[in-house]
């Protein structure tokens, strides 16, 4: 397994848990805004946990970041200034099905990219049934 794609993982995953539980909330500029930090957050956090763990399948790697993503939303609920929201979750399970996209398109580009292709050989034009009929 290469250890440098486990980094990122590690450093966005790092970021979401010091901004997600820390005693004051992100001051917003706009209304919404921190529906927007979920969002992106949790995609970048499943788009570097395909990148780091490539081996797992889909299941088990958005089940880890939905896991996640309600465990910090319950210590927000524990913190005196903060509180959960199903509006955060559902912008947490939005940015966990981004990233997962993202993934899957990026894995899908390197394999044209390097000449792997996975789509099914063309085969040969069917004849008609007519056509075999004549002399």
């Amino acid at each position: 397994m290469n250890y440098l794609r486990v980094l990122p993982f590690l450093a966005v995953l790092a970021v979401i848990l010091f901004s997600g539980l820390r005693p004051e909330p992100v001051p917003q500029v706009f209304d919404q805004q921190d529906k927007l930090h979920h969002m992106l957050g949790f995609a970048a956090l499943m788009f570097s946990l395909r990148l780091a763990f490539p081996q797992w399948s889909v299941f088990w790697a958005v089940a880890a970041s939905l896991a996640a993503a309600t465990l910090i939303e319950v210590g927000q609920s524990l913190l005196p200034n903060r509180q959960a929201s199903l509006g955060d979750m559902l912008a947490n399970t939005l940015g966990v099905l981004l990233g997962w996209g993202c993934a899957y398109v990026a894995h899908q580009w390197y394999l044209r990219r390097i000449g792997v292709t996975t789509d099914p050989e063309p085969s040969e034009l069917p004849e008609r049934l007519g056509d075999t009929a004549r002399p």
